[in-house]
């Protein structure tokens, strides 16, 4: 073609072989294994302990019970609100249980592999009904500072004049994922610099010992 250049590929036929012994590989294993050996250090390392096995399940766990509680208390310790405030994660987003003994670094990012903000929504109260229907529809979910008793969402220091009430959750339910689509009611969102893995690290190294708090918050009966 003119005032220009162009390379033609031909298709070519049969198979390459993969061999084990690749001569390049002792190369490639010594330019690998620094970062290796780097990243196995810092997934070992023991931020806590914990007294029994954490697992994750519906309607209530202890995981579930752990990972809201260490959201609101990281998230609460220092602030003062005027609303009611509880935190809501979901079963589907913990990817792991936490074991008895040691808890690594490791743990916690097979617990939570994603990279999701914690985000606070403010919340008009009429949308607590469609809460309430989410989690009889889906079996429970982590919440924190709340209970759902009978169908009904009972938020700790709500009153009744409460107008507004905040969530503490991950981007990714915020968004609507999982289909927690009530959350397109929110009238304001605050999107903190704080990762929920980063959070999960954090209060494992303040706790010591993981809480294992076995509170029936979720009663669908």
């Amino acid at each position: 073609m003119a005032c220009s250049s162009h390379l033609v590929v031909l298709p070519t036929s049969g198979k390459t072989a993969i061999l084990e012994n690749n001569p390049d590989q002792s190369a490639i294993n010594e330019v690998i294994q620094p970062y290796k050996d780097s990243v196995e250090k810092a997934m070992s390392v023991v931020l806590a302990t914990a007294p029994v096995d954490f697992e994750s399940g519906r309607p209530n766990s202890l995981l579930g019970n752990w990972t809201a509680d260490a959201l609101f208390a990281n998230q609460t310790r220092t602030v003062r609100f005027s609303e009611p405030v509880f935190s809501l994660l979901s079963v589907g987003g913990l990817r792991a249980a936490i074991g008895k003994g040691n808890v690594t670094r490791g743990d916690i990012f097979r617990l939570m592999p994603f990279d999701n903000q914690v985000v606070w929504m403010r919340m008009p109260i009429a949308s607590l009904t469609k809460i309430e229907a989410y989690l009889m529809q889906s079996g429970g979910e982590p919440i924190s500072n709340a209970q759902l008793i009978q169908g009904k969402l009972v938020l700790n220091g709500i009153q009744e004049n409460t107008t507004h009430f905040w969530v503490i959750t991950s981007d990714y339910l915020a968004n609507g994922g999982d289909r927690m689509d009530f959350f397109l009611d929110a009238i304001e969102r605050q999107v903190k610099p704080q990762l929920l893995r980063d959070i999960f690290i954090s209060e494992c190294q303040f706790q010591g010992e993981l809480i294992a708090s076995p509170e029936k918050r979720i009663q669908l009966k």
